[in-house]
């Protein structure tokens, strides 16, 4: 990178400095002068020059970071022309960023720890088709749009569908060992295995490679500690739902059911194989609950049962809300997300608002 602070008239270089100090980076979420990452400031009366070095030369997000710096810079008075010169971080640089933001190598990411404030949200299921990663992603919307920071991780090894179901198929990128989640078209972070094999890829899952494959995602990706992380769990309750459920004894349990009675049999006993896992069973969702008439807006129970409540009362627990059917609901890549302000959008914003009010449940450590 060139060695250039020369300065001008105009705005000057601490305004510059300060100003960037908004600008995020994209992958890790904190501000190019706390990551040091802004390496030079040129000014020339009103054209300014900053020096930006990347964590790698291949970063896919180096033009979201060019445009943001540009928007923020422009609206300093006296600017008329920025320029992002864009260099690479040298293995020790890199080195000490990732120490400072990982800690280093440990069991277990911070965020998934007891003292963090993150909340982990698992979403569960007695079997799968009831609509569980939909329940999942968009709730993740939901608290996203309510102003919560939240990132998902599927751990459904058996149906990595978050990629497909967010249009987001890339690779994640990789830095020194650390993991950054993938960021969705929409603006939602996540991590799946679906991003590591190719679609369609058939992959044998025993316990063992399930385990090291999820501590892998739960310890090598860089998880900053959001308000929520959600998990979209493995449906049913064999031996791969309850690893994934012993490796993060600190989340919550949301039960995902239909109306049908063998639905809701099936969900009571993902409910109850949480609780023996040590999760708290905060709420359950009914999904696919009713078809609203078009005409007249009658809600038509169309699978008919009462699969909700059976479930809330076995559990001890609460319905959280339910999830209507509508007609010109899609499965295509990209467009699982309920568009905002659409009854089924709504049922989801009252779900996060009741979660995200929820006084959360302190672990006792036993000595």
């Amino acid at each position: 990178m060139a060695d250039w602070f020369r300065r001008g008239g105009g705005p000057d270089e601490k305004s510059i400095r300060e100003a960037l100090k908004d600008v995020r980076d994209p992958e890790i979420g904190r501000d190019l002068v706390s990551l040091n990452m802004v390496r030079g400031v040129e000014i020339r009366g009103g054209r300014v020059k900053v020096g930006i070095a990347l964590t790698t030369a291949g970063c896919p997000l180096k033009h979201r970071i060019t445009q943001d710096v540009r928007d923020r810079l422009m609206m300093i008075e006296g600017v008329r022309e920025v320029e992002v010169d864009f260099g690479v971080m040298t293995d020790q640089d890199r080195q000490n960023l990732m120490s400072a933001l990982h800690g280093g190598r440990a069991e277990i990411a911070p965020a998934f720890r007891d003292e963090s404030k993150t909340r982990i949200i698992a979403v569960v299921s007695g079997k799968g088709g009831v609509g569980k990663s939909t329940v999942a992603v968009n709730l993740a919307a939901a608290l996203d749009r309510a102003g919560h920071s939240v990132e998902i991780l599927d751990a459904d090894v058996h149906g990595a569908s978050v990629p497909v179901m967010l249009g987001a198929l890339e690779k994640p990128n990789v830095v020194d060992g650390v993991i950054f989640p993938v960021e969705s078209p929409a603006g939602l972070k996540f991590i799946s295995m679906g991003n590591f094999v190719g679609e369609g890829q058939a992959i044998i899952w025993r316990a063992p490679i399930v385990n090291k494959a999820l501590t892998q995602l739960m310890r090598d990706v860089y998880w900053d500690e959001p308000d929520f992380i959600i998990v979209d769990m493995p449906p049913g309750t064999g031996d791969v739902a309850l690893t994934v459920a012993q490796m993060i004894p600190k989340a919550e349990a949301l039960v995902v059911t239909t109306p049908q009675a063998d639905a809701a049999r099936v969900a009571v006993k993902a409910g109850r194989m949480a609780v023996q896992a040590h999760l708290r069973v905060i709420g359950v969702v009914e999904n696919m609950s009713y078809a609203e008439c078009p005409e007249c807006g009658h809600e038509m129970r169309i699978f008919g049962g009462d699969g909700g409540e059976r479930v809330a009362a076995e559990l001890g627990s609460r319905i959280l809300g339910r999830i209507p059917i509508l007609p010109d609901a899609t499965g295509e890549p990209g467009r699982c997300l309920f568009e905002e302000g659409s009854s089924p959008a709504r049922a989801f914003d009252g779900i996060a608002a009741s979660i995200a009010g929820m006084k959360v449940r302190k672990r006792i450590q036993v000595l």
